[in-house]
């Protein structure tokens, strides 16, 4: 298996968006049914988004589902797509034969994502159909063993657990190990926190943070899950 991760420079939709907002970081998960788009942006630029979102998406024939406002500098996007391969980098790696791995990523007019082919034929067929609609830099290459494949194409570690502290880390790990998330629970806060040999408030205050960084990272996957779902009745 070949991984690839490329630098794009188009007009496509979202790098189109990316374009008139270069100081926004847009990180985009997509089914070809449904795009979640979430934003990193000034108070500025968040309040000029959802309006530039929409008048984009009539052109495209999609539909904003929702938009949510998490703080006033983050932003989600839930999209009804209409990803094709004359308008979605997406739709052409997967029209190859190649995976595209989420979440896409957008920032200074450009777009970055990374590419898994299982033969030299399909990496070489994404990367000329993407050639022709698309300035093409290849970032790196690398091959992975066949007996590493099926980790390649999971979620990486990182994303979930790669912003945890050490003791976030910690806390996590005994609760998961003393039946805290059980049913019914193996053990209370209070007994974890007793074991660890630290007071409630201080061992609870880690568990929360980790918790919430884990949650945040796998809600777009989950988000995606749902309203593809739902949206299939």
């Amino acid at each position: 298996m070949f991984d690839v991760s490329l630098k794009l420079d188009h007009s496509l939709p979202f790098c189109g968006l990316s374009k008139l907002f270069p100081a926004v970081s847009i990180q985009r998960w997509c089914n070809l049914q449904v795009d979640i788009l979430e934003f990193q942006a000034s108070k500025e630029d968040a309040e000029k988004l959802e309006p530039a979102l929409t008048k984009m998406l009539k052109g495209l024939g999609g539909r904003l589902i929702r938009f949510n406002r998490y703080s006033s500098r983050n932003l989600e996007a839930v999209i009804g797509c209409r990803c094709a391969t004359d308008n979605s980098t997406v739709a052409m790696i997967e029209w190859a034969g190649c995976i595209p791995v989420m979440p896409v990523s957008y920032r200074g007019g450009q777009e970055y994502c990374r590419v898994l082919a299982f033969t030299k034929d399909t990496l070489n067929d994404a990367i000329s159909n993407l050639s022709k609609m698309s300035k093409l830099e290849i970032e790196s290459r690398s091959v992975i063993p066949r007996e590493s494949a099926r980790g390649a194409i999971t979620v990486p570690v990182d994303e979930f657990l790669g912003t945890l502290t050490k003791k976030q880390l910690a806390a996590f790990m005994a609760a998961m190990q003393m039946g805290y998330y059980g049913m019914p629970k193996g053990a209370t806060i209070d007994e974890i926190a007793s074991k660890q040999g630290m007071k409630r408030s201080t061992y609870e205050e880690h568990l929360r943070k980790a918790e919430l960084k884990i949650l945040q990272a796998v809600r777009p996957y989950a988000g995606l899950a749902y309203v593809t779902a739902k949206e299939s009745g």
